[in-house]
């Protein structure tokens, strides 16, 4: 049995001086949306944080704290028992309750034409129970020793105010009711949105009265923004800029590696692409990326050391597993693999390509750090070695629906997985690495639909494992990495600026959240 529990609530800080009237503009690269069970993605979940809570939190360390429970006990190997936190109220006064819970877990899986549901972090749940006015007990099919991460992904909203709204209700404000630390003022679409403080918080007061989100898109315009002081504190600095405003002394830079592992998913599922050619430009009847020494040879094609350096100025980590050092799973016994064009050659002429062969690389261009910029160096690594590699890059909007689950026509597909939720490999490899079995709550992100009934038991086994979940994590992984279902490049770093006189706490999900942000003292 495990349990977890709040030491003390969190005791409010009083600010001096004029600091709790102050607004704080942040600067962030991509536009979101204030549904916070629409679009499973990192810019939607970093605003929804300002307004909603999480039954479980995590601190910008991914470690799971108190939030709209207070403590959590495994009472049995498939129930969970919660107890809610007394006195909390929504922004529009309504005491929250359990049938608020019941009915933003039903919510999730029932928006129609989500393209990135956030279904995932339900993974497993058979019922849940409401014993009383206080106590919440969640049933899940089988074991699941990592429920309370997945629920620090799991919004609760007002099933009085959410009842029966869409999407765009949210946008508007009608139904963006939380118990979060701000309350919504207006989202302004592509723009931003503006939030005010909510003084009913349960948790710590806020010091930002008001906290104003711009969407500058441009990583040079969002330094600029900055440095001529539009804004206060901005995410994803520009790689090329990092060091020259370190040296600058005009504003702080807060950085740190992140939990997100950039890699590619060959897609393996179809049995053929359009976009996979011969040596002659013409269409291919079969796909290449179903032959396991075709994929070696795409991870032998890539210098991960020299993409780091050239691609994201050094300011990544390269790797060859899906979830950084220090996350539960990672093997220092997986080195990062080699660099080797010939032998890379010599696997494609093995597997009856001595010409090589065509394919696109499908990237997004605005949504991980270069990874438009990344994926021009992947395509001449790629071309180097023998491959006739085509890439293109899409909005994050237009590349994340074209590739979903179920819809996916590009053969390689550029990719970042955070795991966060889990502070380990079960997120990941049940998310990107297990086949598609999404109504089981695995294989979400298996965006090449790759399946192998082996890997498939091995990732089970942490999913549903109480027991020595280190050891069978590593086991996953490393199968995972010889089959090359997924191949990692780098760790990705999440850098952070703002203005002098401000402090930031670097998130290691990569939000950028007002709650990290304090006045210096």
């Amino acid at each position: 049995m495990k349990v977890w529990r709040a030491a003390a609530v969190a005791c409010a800080i009083a600010w001096g001086g004029g600091a709790s009237a102050q607004t704080l503009t942040m600067g962030v690269q991509a536009s979101f949306g204030m549904d916070p069970h629409f679009v499973f993605l990192g810019p939607n979940m970093a605003a929804a944080r300002h307004v909603f809570d999480t039954l479980v939190n995590r601190d910008a360390d991914s470690r799971w704290t108190p939030g709209l429970t207070t403590s959590w006990t495994a009472i049995a190997p498939t129930t969970w028992e919660f107890k809610l936190r007394e006195g909390v109220t929504f922004h529009d006064g309504t005491p929250f309750t359990a049938e608020d819970v019941v009915f933003s877990f039903q919510r999730i899986p029932n928006i129609p034409g989500n393209p990135g549901p956030y279904t995932p972090n339900l993974r497993g749940i058979a019922r849940t129970e409401v014993v009383d006015a206080t106590t919440l007990r969640i049933h899940t099919t089988d074991p699941n020793p990592v429920l309370p991460g997945q629920l620090t992904n799991v919004f609760i909203v007002s099933r009085r105010a959410a009842e029966g709204a869409m999407p765009p209700d949210f946008n508007s404000g009608r139904a963006a009711i939380g118990t979060g630390p701000y309350r919504l003022e207006q989202h302004r679409g592509s723009e931003g949105m503006t939030v005010i403080r909510s003084d009913s918080y349960w948790g710590e007061r806020q010091p930002w009265q008001k906290v104003e989100v711009r969407v500058i898109g441009n990583d040079a315009a969002r330094t600029a923004a900055l440095l001529a002081g539009d804004v206060d504190l901005i995410e994803e600095v520009g790689t090329p800029d990092v060091q020259r405003l370190e040296r600058s002394g005009r504003v702080n830079v807060f950085r740190r590696p992140s939990d997100r592992v950039i890699f590619l998913l060959p897609h393996v599922g179809a049995d053929r692409l359009p976009l996979f050619t011969d040596a002659d430009g013409k269409p291919l009847d079969h796909n290449p990326f179903r032959d396991l020494r075709v994929r070696q040879a795409l991870s032998l094609a890539i210098n991960r050391q020299a993409l780091v350096e050239r691609a994201m100025d050094g300011q990544a980590v390269a790797t060859g597993q899906l979830v950084p050092e220090g996350f539960g799973g990672f093997d220092p016994a997986i080195p990062v693999p080699p660099y080797d064009p010939d032998r890379a050659k010599q696997l494609l002429a093995e597997a009856g390509y001595p010409n090589g062969f065509g394919f696109t690389l499908g990237c997004s261009n605005n949504r991980y750090v270069n990874d438009a910029r990344v994926c021009q160096v992947l395509g001449q690594m790629f071309t180097r070695a023998g491959f006739r590699a085509v890439v293109e890059t899409q909005p994050g909007s237009v590349f994340f629906a074209r590739t979903a689950v179920g819809r996916n026509d590009v053969p390689l597909v550029f990719f970042g997985q955070s795991s966060s939720s889990t502070r380990d490999a079960t997120h990941v490899l049940s998310l990107a690495m297990h086949s598609q079995q999404v109504a089981r709550g695995f294989g979400q992100s298996n965006r090449g639909a790759f399946a192998d009934a082996n890997l498939d038991r091995l990732i089970q086994a942490v999913a549903f494992g109480m027991e020595d979940r280190e050891e069978k994590m590593r086991a996953a992984m490393r199968e995972a990495m010889r089959l090359h279902a997924g191949i990692p490049l780098y760790n990705q770093m999440v850098i952070a600026a703002g203005r002098r006189g401000l402090t930031y706490t670097p998130r290691l999900d990569e939000q950028l959240v007002a709650l990290h942000a304090r006045p210096a003292q």
